[in-house]
C-alpha cells in the first residue's frame, strides 16, 4: 500500500482507482515543475503527507457542508484546491492566485489532469466579484482583519470560510482579532495521517 492510500483509509475517505491515479499524476506534475516554479519545499512521502493528505483531510468535513461552488484563495501550487477538486468532481472550483508563474503551472496541471470543474483565476482576491458557497484558505498566515475581510467578501449569503490552520491556541488568539467581523466560528480538530503537527479547521461565517 502507498502512503497516500494508507492515509486516505486512516481519514476514512472513500476513493476510486481513478481518483488515486489522478492524485498520483498531480504529484508527478508538481515534482516535474517544482524546480522551475518553486511550488513546495518537500519531496517524496513528506510532500504527500504535508500537502496531499493535509489537503484531503478536508474532504469529509466539506462533504457535510455540501457546497456547489468553492473558491480556493492563494492556491499556489494547487493546495488544497486540486486534490479537493479530484474528490468533488461535481463542485465548481475557482483557484485564485495572483502569481502569473504559478497560474501557468495550475493551468497546465488542470489541462493535463482533465479537470473540467476547475477554473484558474489569475487575480488578487479583492478583484473577484463572484460569490461562493465555500472559500478554502490554506496559506500559513494569521487570520487578520484585511485577509478575513477579503475572504468574507467572496461568500454568498449562506457561505462559509474553511481555513486550514495549526494550533488551536493560535487560532483562539486570531479569533480575538477578527471577532467583530464574523457571525460565528467553529474549530474542528483533525489528525493528518503521519503528520505530528497539530492541525485544525476553522470554519467562519
Amino acid at each position: 500500500m502507498s502512503i497516500l492510500v494508507d492515509g486516505l483509509k486512516e481519514l476514512k475517505i472513500e476513493y476510486t482507482d481513478d481518483q488515486i491515479s489522478l492524485i498520483n499524476e498531480y504529484i508527478d506534475e508538481v515534482m516535474l515543475f517544482n524546480p522551475k516554479y518553486g511550488l513546495v519545499n518537500a519531496t517524496g512521502d513528506t510532500f504527500v503527507i504535508k500537502h496531499i493528505l493535509d489537503s484531503l483531510a478536508g474532504v469529509n468535513p466539506i462533504k457535510e457542508i455540501d457546497p456547489k461552488s468553492i473558491a480556493d484563495v492563494g492556491s499556489g501550487g494547487g493546495f488544497p484546491g486540486i486534490p479537493l477538486a479530484i474528490f468533488f468532481p461535481d463542485v465548481e472550483f475557482h483557484l485564485i492566485e495572483r502569481s502569473g508563474k504559478r497560474c501557468n503551472f495550475l493551468r497546465n496541471a488542470v489541462l493535463t489532469l482533465g479537470l473540467k470543474n476547475v477554473h484558474i483565476r489569475e487575480s488578487a482576491v479583492e478583484q473577484i466579484k463572484e460569490k461562493f458557497d465555500l472559500v478554502t484558505f490554506r496559506a500559513f498566515t494569521p487570520m487578520e482583519v484585511p485577509i478575513t475581510t477579503c475572504l468574507l467578501g467572496l461568500l454568498n449569503e449562506t457561505g462559509l470560510i474553511f481555513a486550514y490552520k495549526g494550533r488551536e491556541g493560535t487560532i483562539a488568539k486570531e479569533l480575538k482579532v477578527i471577532d467583530e467581523l464574523i457571525k460565528s466560528s467553529q474549530i474542528i480538530s483533525i489528525k493528518v495521517p503521519f503528520l505530528p503537527d497539530e492541525r485544525n479547521f476553522l470554519i467562519l461565517q
